[in-house]
C-alpha cells in the first residue's frame, strides 16, 4: 500500500510541477496568412492594400494573431503597457526579402530584425520603420535611403511619433 501511495505521490508532483510551467514555453507561434479582406486593428484600414512591412501580434487568449497594416502600429500596440503584458509572440515582415512567397512567410520575430527608421520609403503609415533580417541589408538599405538603424529594444514611442505621417 505504501508503495502505491508514494507512486500516486510522485504522480501528482510531476503533474502540480508541469502545471507550473508557462504556457508561452510550451507554445510555438508562426505568422497567419493574410487574406484580402484583413483589416488593421489600429486603423481599419485593408492591410494588402497599402505598401510596407506588416506585423502580427500574438495575445495570451488569442488563437490568431492581430494583424497590422504597418511594423509602427505593431510597436505601438505592443509598447503600450496595458498590452505589452499581453503580447506572446510579434512578428514583422523582413523588407529585405524579395523572394517571390506569400507575405507570411517572408516574417521573423521582431525582436530578431534590424531596423531602419524613417527612410524616404513610405508605408501605410508614413514614414516608416522597416525591419530586415540582417545587419548588411539594413546597411545597404539605409545608404541608399536614409534613416538611421536601431536595434528592437531602441524602438519606443518617442521614436514612433517621431516619424510623422497618419
Amino acid at each position: 500500500m505504501k508503495k502505491i501511495f508514494s507512486l500516486l505521490a510522485a504522480a501528482a508532483c510531476v503533474l502540480v510541477i508541469g502545471g507550473c510551467s508557462s504556457e508561452k514555453d510550451t507554445k510555438t507561434f508562426s505568422p497567419a496568412a493574410f487574406t484580402k479582406h484583413d483589416r488593421c486593428l489600429i486603423c481599419g484600414m485593408v492591410i494588402l492594400n497599402y505598401p510596407g512591412a506588416k506585423a502580427q501580434v500574438y495575445v495570451k487568449g488569442e488563437k490568431e494573431p492581430l494583424k497590422l497594416c504597418s511594423v509602427k502600429d505593431g510597436f505601438v500596440y505592443s509598447l503600450q503597457p496595458e498590452n505589452a503584458k499581453k503580447v506572446e509572440a510579434f512578428f514583422v515582415s523582413d523588407f529585405g526579402n524579395t523572394k517571390d512567397a506569400p507575405l507570411h512567410e517572408k516574417m521573423l520575430l521582431a525582436e530578431k530584425a534590424v531596423y531602419n527608421a524613417g527612410s524616404d520609403v513610405r508605408g501605410a503609415m508614413g514614414k516608416s520603420i522597416l525591419p530586415f533580417a540582417n545587419k548588411e541589408a539594413v546597411e545597404k538599405f539605409t545608404k541608399e535611403h536614409g534613416g538611421k538603424i536601431v536595434n528592437y529594444s531602441e524602438v519606443n514611442l518617442e521614436l514612433l511619433k517621431s516619424l510623422k505621417g497618419h
